[in-house]
């Protein structure tokens, strides 16, 4: 009697075929993408290139950052910052992109007599647009912008003197001291210096022993906040002897 016949070992020829099939398949896949590559990435580029070219002359609209630029002098000075600034900007679309290498500007004067607090309202005609761009703004976001500015003032205010004076035995002071000079010009802020009406020495003793004497005293400028000039004034005091008395004749 012939013994029994082992089952053949591997995969069944079905799983065999299929196998091959996919092989097959990834190979055809393979050379329909490989074959005449540089014509297809050539032809892809020149697709990519006409798009472009049409994009960049059919009309469109974005928003783009605007540069603003707050003219003033320099008794202005910003407090805040200011908020970014975006404008509308209809046009070709190769002129909106030179945009992005050339901000638009949007310009506006602060001159001395405004308030501490002040409102912008920013309308598409403050825009500027580069000369080389053909496009229009219809739109700016925010419509408005608020800052707060500090502004210096500068004027002349007298010089009131604030020494005491102590004569010496035998003298006698003649009439109210002289500063000189008589004004300084302080700057500081507005409100600070309109309220100012005057300003003092410092406080300083000073003995007279002379027909004449001349000090120099810096102005007080403790808890003023502002810039005094010139910072120091001169003194002087005129002074006399005292009249001798002689005793009366026996």
């Amino acid at each position: 009697m012939a013994p029994p016949t082992s089952p053949a070992s591997g995969p069944p020829p079905d799983r065999l075929q299929l196998g091959a099939r996919a092989r097959t398949l990834e190979h055809r896949l393979a050379a329909m993408v490989t074959a005449r590559f540089p014509l297809k990435l050539a032809a892809l580029f020149f697709a990519l290139v006409l798009w472009l070219a049409v994009s960049a002359e059919e009309p469109t609209e974005e928003w783009v950052d605007v540069r603003v630029a707050l003219v003033h002098d320099s008794s202005v000075t910003l407090v805040d910052s200011v908020p970014p600034v975006q404008a509308l900007v209809v046009g070709r679309g190769r002129d909106l992109l030179k945009l992005y290498t050339t901000l638009p500007v949007l310009r506006r004067v602060i001159d001395a007599d405004t308030a501490a607090r002040l409102t912008l309202s920013l309308r598409p005609g403050d825009v500027d647009l580069p000369s080389n761009v053909d496009a229009r703004v219809r739109d700016v976001r925010p419509s408005a912008m608020s800052l707060r500015v500090r502004i210096t003032e500068s004027r002349r205010v007298p010089v009131r003197s604030a020494i005491e004076l102590t004569p010496d035995s035998g003298y006698h002071v003649i009439g109210l001291p002289n500063v000189d000079p008589d004004s300084v010009e302080v700057r500081g802020s507005r409100e600070a210096v309109r309220k100012l009406s005057a300003v003092y020495t410092e406080r300083r003793q000073v003995d007279v022993h002379d027909t004449l004497t001349d000090v120099v005293v810096p102005v007080d400028t403790a808890g003023l906040r502002m810039r005094v000039s010139p910072p120091q004034v001169r003194i002087r005091i005129l002074g006399a002897r005292d009249a001798v008395r002689h005793a009366p004749s026996p």
